[in-house]
């Protein structure tokens, strides 16, 4: 599957560690950047406004086999642990576009 294709996160961070998660996320994307196939764009963070520790992140690939090399990267599997360790919570998956409004 190529196109439209996307990781996106769900991270439930614990309340003291909203810093640390968002400069350890950035890092992360740092990281993502110098695959051999990178995101196609830049990644996105956004925080709820009315439940102050969940998290989003998503991010565009150009296809599953580049997200699936990117899940076997030593640096990215140590980004994603990094966060992983900030939450209560953490889910990330892989998604891909079925509908556009």
């Amino acid at each position: 599957m190529t196109g439209d294709v996307y990781t996106l996160g769900v991270w439930k961070v614990k309340a003291d560690k909203h810093g640390e998660f968002i400069a350890a996320w950035e890092s992360l994307g740092r990281a993502f950047r110098k695959l051999p196939n990178p995101p196609s764009g830049k990644g996105t963070l956004v925080q709820s406004v009315n439940d102050p520790d969940l998290f989003y992140s998503f991010g565009l690939w150009e296809s599953i086999d580049d997200i699936q090399a990117m899940r076997e990267n030593p640096d990215a599997e140590e980004g994603i642990q990094a966060l992983r360790e900030l939450c209560t919570e953490a889910t990330p998956g892989t998604f891909h576009v079925v509908g556009e409004g």
